[in-house]
């Protein structure tokens, strides 16, 4: 089965929204409107959404994953953009462990050979993945632990037992950090042992 690699008609506006995740706040969710809201109004920026969905920096439902958090980080960028693209193109790579090097000959022919799209098509893709892999840094390219982070914004039950928030911190060999929201619902109650015995639980089980 042909691999579906994404490509974009203007690479270089893929690179300029990988910029702009540096300097922006994180919105909620990535969509079209939210594409063009921030200055990507050409109907051929839309690609830029299904590149982010395939280098997971959104989930299938665009939201901002913890790749695009971790990308922030504009003195880690670099190495996070070229892990993220060394998972998302694991075949490449795997056929070519210096893909990022790789001339546009070469990577035009992986590109037929996995797909069955038009020559012209091959191409988009070959300067869609150069131009990202320009942005990245293939020397030591982070490795972000593979996390579920729940929503920060979990809503109360309104059932009267109070939400309880904990945050956990783990670092990666590289130094980098993911932040991990827990949110948990206890039982009302003006015990204080109660609320000692369950995080000294938490403590013993989750951040030991």
């Amino acid at each position: 089965m042909a691999d579906n690699y994404p490509y974009h008609v203007i690479a270089a506006n893929v690179k300029k929204f990988l910029e702009h995740i540096q300097g922006a706040g994180v919105p909620p969710k990535v969509t079209f409107q939210y594409i063009t809201s921030v200055g990507f109004k050409s109907t051929n920026d839309r690609a830029i959404l299904t590149v982010l969905k395939f280098i997971k920096f959104v989930d299938n439902s665009g939201v901002p994953t913890k790749l695009w958090q971790a990308y922030r980080v504009k003195s880690q960028s670099p190495k996070v953009l070229a892990g993220a693209l060394k998972t998302a193109y694991k075949t490449l790579f795997d056929t070519y462990p210096d893909a990022n090097r790789k001339d546009n000959e070469a990577l035009r022919n992986f590109f037929s050979s996995h797909t069955s799209v038009a020559e012209n098509t091959v191409t988009l893709m070959v300067r869609t993945f150069k131009t990202m892999a320009e942005m990245g840094n293939f020397d030591s390219p982070a490795d972000v632990p593979d996390v579920d982070v729940e929503p920060a914004d979990t809503e109360d039950k309104g059932d009267g037992t109070p939400p309880v928030k904990r945050k956990v911190i783990t670092a990666t060999p590289n130094g980098m950090t993911v932040n991990i929201n827990i949110q948990l619902q206890i039982p009302a109650t003006d015990k204080a042992d109660v609320y000692d015995s369950f995080f000294a639980a938490m403590k013993k089980h989750l951040l030991s």
